[in-house]
């Protein structure tokens, strides 16, 4: 049996659109005592996270502090080294731990608000980081393979 290319390609681009941190923002909200978990944008380009992603500045700092993906000891280092450091990463004043206590994109683009205190898609949200997207991959691939195998039987008659 031969399996159609389609489905080959979920199979190989599932498992790396999990490959965010999903515990970090429950990580950094126990660590610093935080009403709610950050938003993964606080570091990500989006929600959904995942390898390669940290474009924010906040997050570059971190890395340069040592975070490691799912190693939550390096995130409780990188984040005491910015408390430590009293590190600003907008130069606003506020410094970064202090911005997210107060439930403030340390980055400084966005403020309080719903993004950083409901955190309930993305690599923050209970599950596998990524679900909607490798969600909506399956589904896609599936109505794609549904269709292709109706074309099939028409074309058999």
């Amino acid at each position: 049996m031969r399996l159609h290319p389609l489905l080959v390609a979920v199979l190989v681009i599932a498992p790396v659109a999990a490959r965010a941190t999903p515990n970090f923002p429950a990580a950094a909200a126990r660590d610093l005592q935080l009403s709610a978990p950050p938003a993964c944008t606080i570091c990500h380009a989006t929600n959904s996270g995942g390898a390669g992603t940290v474009v924010k500045p906040f997050g570059k700092y971190l890395v340069s502090r040592g975070l490691r993906p799912f190693d939550e000891g390096s995130l409780a280092g990188a984040l005491g080294a910015a408390a430590g450091e009293r590190h600003d990463t907008d130069g606003d004043g506020v410094l970064d731990v202090d911005a997210l206590k107060q439930g403030l994109d340390p980055n400084g683009t966005s403020t309080q608000g719903p993004t950083l205190e409901d955190p309930s898609f993305g690599c923050s949200a209970t599950g596998s980081a990524g679900g909607t997207s490798t969600g909506l991959l399956v589904l896609v691939v599936v109505l794609r393979l549904a269709a292709a195998h109706v074309c099939r039987l028409r074309g058999r008659s």
